[in-house]
């Protein structure tokens, strides 16, 4: 089996300090965020949920590379330290500066080493921005035709669950990177196993409501996320898995 791509939080991270060196240090600190996080026009709480992921990248980039690096010497924590006082010594009712005069050129130059050292361990999935704006609007649009269908109260909530869970993982794609959006496409994976009608509603060719929509988007997330031979071991996997606990007249991969 193909080796899955690898994430890469130092780049997600660099990518939102140089964002943020584009802004001038009387602008204001909400206001910058909002613009950084794609929160604008939003409520205080998308805000908070999205600065808590990118605060939470410092130790995921810490993780990252203890699980892969643990041999690496020089493991300078310069940049974690002043990323971390700049989270909270910021004033979102202040001025920019109160974020950005912590972040110097060497906190920035660490961060790019680290992005480039964890590129070496193999490419870290990407999924460009007009893939995200239109899976983004084919789940909205997918999400309504649900609503407005005559589906079971219980399979209503189930499909609407999975949609939500797969949206907002897409929507803080550039802050959370790939594996909130790969847990989302898992989750549904392993609940079509364990729930025949569920499967069977998402999947191609069993006369469905929603099945070929939902299969043609859960494929797209697939290649996104996978291999093509990963993506055909998954499909394998399911089918066996599907057929040996829930035995059912015939078996259809929700995927393809």
């Amino acid at each position: 089996m193909s080796e899955l791509k690898i994430d890469n939080p130092a780049q997600r991270l660099l990518d939102l300090l140089e964002q943020g060196n584009e802004y001038q240090r009387d602008d204001n600190c909400r206001k910058v965020w909002q613009k950084i996080l794609q929160v604008e026009d939003m409520e205080e709480q998308h805000l908070l949920t999205r600065l808590a992921c990118a605060m939470a990248l410092p130790g995921r980039i810490i993780q990252v590379r203890e699980d892969n690096f643990s041999t690496l010497r020089g493991k300078s924590n310069h940049w974690k330290s002043h990323v971390d006082t700049a989270f909270v010594s910021q004033s979102l009712n202040d001025g920019w500066h109160t974020f950005r005069d912590n972040i110097d050129d060497r906190t920035l130059t660490e961060l790019g080493m680290l992005s480039d050292l964890f590129e070496t361990r193999g490419a870290h999935a990407g999924i460009a921005a007009e893939e995200i704006d239109d899976l983004l609007e084919r789940i909205t649009q997918l999400r309504s035709e649900i609503r407005e269908s005559g589906l079971s109260a219980t399979m209503k909530t189930l499909l609407l669950k999975q949609l939500a869970q797969i949206q907002e993982a897409l929507e803080s794609y550039s802050i959370s990177g790939v594996e909130p959006v790969m847990d989302a496409v898992q989750s549904t994976l392993g609940l079509a196993v364990l729930h025949p009608e569920y499967r069977n509603e998402i999947s191609k060719g069993t006369g469905s409501l929603f099945g070929d929509k939902i299969s043609t988007l859960y494929t797209i997330l697939c290649k996104c996320l996978f291999s093509e031979v990963t993506v055909q071991a998954v499909t394998e996997l399911d089918n066996k898995a599907a057929h040996r606990h829930t035995p059912v007249p015939q078996r259809h991969c929700p995927f393809l």
